[in-house]
């Protein structure tokens, strides 16, 4: 058996919540439904019209009895058959708007995930055991099955897998590699914590030499290293790794610059020596790493004046990258500074080609609203970004920030400077500390989460220990920032952000295309509009919604691929992506753009061979 093999045993529980008519809108926000958890992560398994929602272990009252519209929660959702558990996990049904129960095995607490190449998502890590049968999460590995499902209903649960991370982790980052294997870097061995310490942190791991098909484990070789790698299929992987950036002593426990290092940012740098060289920042400290030949390929500038990884929390996207030369330009905005004991929220954006001979962060233009910190940066297939989520004041972490983002902003890279971003209309629901966002295959954006208790919480509202927290056993150099006068309650209600585009009078339809494709080849994508051939700028592009959470977008790419139009026809011939160092292998959605309208995307698998 290898890892990702479907269970046969699942849940059929589903919670028919009160539900909102399944209407289009114009630009801006519209809910429609409940997440049913609290959602803390968030991603879609291809070939569904489902988005899988992941919360960590504490009392829900998303579930039956909950409605939408008057925001009135429903009693506490419990797993079926006379259980005492409650859910932390949903499979949301984008067709109705109805929510089936997911039940993890162990908790799912601030944990990471990053696809497989079939499609199979990877959940990695955790936190500590909950009250019932809920077991310790650090060093789980836990996978959710792709579709298509079954005469359309999907049955698939969690699958908690035999082996184990190779070392305990909680707010570690992961990423699928060129191989279709995924990485998992960073973290800390404890839980329930804000700032790292190096006492907890991750500079070391236990490789082993891993059988997965028949789930057997040699003996583990301790070494000082900071990465793991994971695979489907039982390869065996390398002897050692190292990362010096995210190794600190005692002595720098309260240097921002090396101890806000959890939730690592990795974006995968395309090459033609197709290995893994993946731009990584912890901290403030950037480099451009082989994770394939365990060496640095260059060290970049330090971030701009701050740290940007968690509990900066800075919104950190990789452009789309555009075909033929791939060229790589990282943006990254806002987040929060290294100030003790209250970091301020920050609204300057900056963007890098980690390729360049001489690479630089070079601003562009700031954020428009202000400040800006734990948002969510969404790859949009006309290829701009969509900036959403988050707090104006404070931080990241539980409490620790205020003054909640509504209005979202869109970033355009091809826009002249000072005109790159464009102010949208605003929700009405905060959406502060565990919010998440992520492309739908409509070209929407789902939109839920929000709890900074991180328990249950009816309220909302500071404790009684307020502006002070524990930390690794001790009192935090940080202070929560969250005002004793806000409320902010567990938050169930799930939106819809239309982005102008879908304002169009008439969208492309992606009328053929190929179920799989190879690299470096050519294939045939036809699509109308109006049921007239397509004229004007068309633009196909390929892209991974990836695996979110705490404002990290994992995985998250998008390229524009070469088109030709076929004469006197509906057809394109489309180059793919040059290797998987562009792409890793996987399932990707296609959207067809003109003039700057996409259609729906449409599931394809990518394939290496």
């Amino acid at each position: 058996m290898k890892i990702g093999v479907e269970s046969s045993i699942h849940l059929a529980l589903v919670a028919q919540v009160a539900l909102l008519p399944l209407t289009w809108a114009a630009t801006g926000f519209r809910t429609v439904g409940s997440s049913g958890c609290a959602a803390q992560m968030v991603f879609i398994p291809p070939n569904t019209t489902t988005v899988v929602f992941i919360d960590n272990y504490h009392e829900n009252h998303g579930g039956p009895g909950f409605n939408p519209q008057t925001n009135t929660l429903g009693p506490s959702w419990l797993y079926p058959e006379g259980s005492t558990v409650s859910v932390f996990g949903t499979q949301y049904n984008l067709s109705d708007n109805t929510i089936r129960a997911l039940r993890p095995q162990s908790d799912t607490f601030c944990s990471a995930g990053a696809f497989f190449d079939d499609g199979t998502l990877l959940n990695v890590a955790g936190a500590e055991p909950g009250p019932d049968t809920v077991a310790e999460g650090f060093d789980k590995l836990r996978t959710f099955s792709p579709g298509p499902c079954t005469e359309g209903a999907c049955i698939q649960d969690w699958v908690e897998e035999t082996t184990l991370l190779q070392h305990k982790r909680w707010y570690p980052s992961a990423q699928t590699l060129v191989d279709g294997s995924v990485l998992v870097v960073g973290g800390s061995d404890a839980g329930g914590l804000v700032l790292n310490e190096a006492s907890i942190n991750v500079p070391s791991m236990f490789v082993s030499l891993l059988w997965l098909n028949s789930l057997i484990v040699s003996s583990p070789l301790i070494l000082f290293v900071a990465y793991e790698i994971i695979f489907q299929d039982g390869r065996t992987p390398p002897a050692e790794f190292t990362l010096p950036i995210l190794q600190f002593t005692d002595a720098q426990n309260l240097e921002p610059d090396y101890s806000y290092n959890l939730y690592p940012m990795l974006h995968l740098m395309p090459n033609t020596a197709n290995t893994n060289q993946i731009f990584t920042v912890a901290g403030s400290q950037a480099v451009v790493w082989d994770y394939t030949q365990n060496a640095g390929i260059k060290t970049l500038p330090d971030t701009p004046l701050q740290p940007r990884t968690f509990p900066s929390s800075a919104t950190s996207v990789l452009l789309p990258l555009v075909a033929p030369d791939y060229a790589p330009t990282v943006l990254m905005c806002g987040g929060s500074s290294g100030d003790m004991p209250n970091p301020v929220a920050l609204n300057d954006c900056y963007i890098i080609n980690p390729l360049d001979p001489t690479p630089a962060w070079t601003p562009t233009d700031n954020l428009p609203n202000g400040a800006q910190t734990m948002s969510d940066g969404i790859l949009l297939p006309d290829g701009t970004v969509l900036i959403l989520n988050g707090a104006r004041i404070g931080c990241g972490g539980g409490q620790m920030a205020d003054d909640p983002v509504l209005a979202p902003v869109i970033y355009n890279p091809t826009a002249a400077p000072g005109s790159r971003f464009t102010t949208q209309p605003a929700t009405t629901i905060p959406r502060l500390y565990h919010s998440v966002a992520i492309l739908l295959p409509s070209g929407e954006v789902l939109v839920s989460g929000s709890n900074p208790a991180v328990g249950y919480s009816a309220t909302g509202t500071v404790g009684s220990n307020w502006p002070n927290f524990d930390n690794n056993g001790h009192h935090c150099a940080l202070q929560q920032q969250q005002k004793q006068s806000s409320a902010y309650p567990t938050e169930y209600r799930v939106e819809i952000f239309s982005p102008p585009y879908m304002n169009a009078a008439a969208r492309p339809i992606i009328t053929s295309f190929p179920p799989t494709i190879g690299y470096s080849a050519t294939f045939t994508v036809a699509a109308t509009l109006s049921g007239k051939i397509l004229s004007g700028p068309v633009e196909i592009v390929l892209s991974h919604p990836g695996f979110h959470t705490h404002g990290q977008a994992m995985g998250q790419r998008m390229v524009s691929m070469v088109n030709v139009a076929v004469p006197n026809s509906n057809g394109f011939t489309v180059t793919s992506p040059l290797n998987a160092s562009v792409m890793p292998p996987g399932i990707y959605l296609i959207f067809v753009v003109v003039g700057g309208i996409p259609s729906e995307g449409v599931w394809v698998e990518l394939v290496t061979g």
